[in-house]
């Protein structure tokens, strides 16, 4: 049987297949094979192989695919984008590039919608733009979803204190003018007033160290009034 020819389905598929772009629900974890189509998943989980692997599986190692698929998830996100916010669905699609990561069907999460929920019950996440009140509504991977790390963490805390100290003490650079301006007008007012004060002071000065001359004194001599002459009534002619 010669090669698929250049650029034809079947060689695509190939190329595929070698990178590991496939559905990532046509991958059976338990097994640890990937299946090109749905047909191709069918006929898998129909197969002897993958009846023994699920007949020996364990509700023990569905919980350990689970917390592993969420410790993976938890760490890639606070590494790459920490505290910051992301759609949940594009940062899935950064998450699944890893071809050795713990796949979503193998966990008790059926949807990337419930997970999220899940991980914002526990405080492992903040969910943003969460319009719709009932949960059924909610779609994760419409892309309107944003979710963001919650690093409680005794170093974030910590780191977070120390910020908010900094932020507190630490001047601006607009307050620093603003208080050099008013050092400045203080400083002229202060330079004014004891400039005038100067002034005053070095005429009172001026003032008494002047000589001071004789005062001499005239005093005139009253004006005498003379005598006025009272003239004298008879009353006995008048009685006549």
């Amino acid at each position: 049987m010669g090669s698929a020819e250049f650029g034809s389905a079947k060689y695509l598929n190939k190329k595929m297949k070698a990178k590991g772009l496939q559905k990532l629900r046509y991958y059976c974890q338990v097994c640890e094979k990937q299946c090109r189509d749905e047909n191709g998943f069918k006929s898998h989980c129909k197969s002897p192989f993958h009846a023994r692997n699920t007949a020996q599986l364990k509700p023990q190692d569905v919980n350990s695919y689970t917390d592993q698929f969420e410790k993976d998830f938890l760490r890639l996100l606070r590494l790459s984008h920490g505290e910051k916010q992301i759609e949940a669905n594009k940062f899935y699609n950064e998450f699944i590039q890893d071809r050795d990561h713990i796949h979503m069907n193998a966990t008790r999460f059926h949807s990337l919608t419930k997970f999220v929920l899940h991980l914002s019950k526990t405080g492992k996440v903040r969910i943003h733009g969460l319009g719709a009140e009932n949960e059924d509504d909610i779609d994760v991977e419409s892309g309107k979803i944003l979710i963001s790390y919650i690093d409680d963490s005794f170093e974030s805390m910590l780191r977070k204190d120390k910020l908010d100290e900094i932020e507190k003490s630490e001047l601006t650079e607009a307050d620093i003018r603003a208080k050099m301006l008013q050092r400045q007008i203080a400083q002229a007012e202060k330079s004014d007033h004891e400039n005038s004060e100067d002034e005053v002071d070095t005429h009172t000065n001026s003032t008494q160290d002047a000589p001071v001359g004789k005062l001499s004194l005239k005093i005139s001599k009253p004006v005498s009034k003379g005598k006025v002459a009272k003239k004298r009534t008879n009353l006995f002619k008048k009685l006549k």
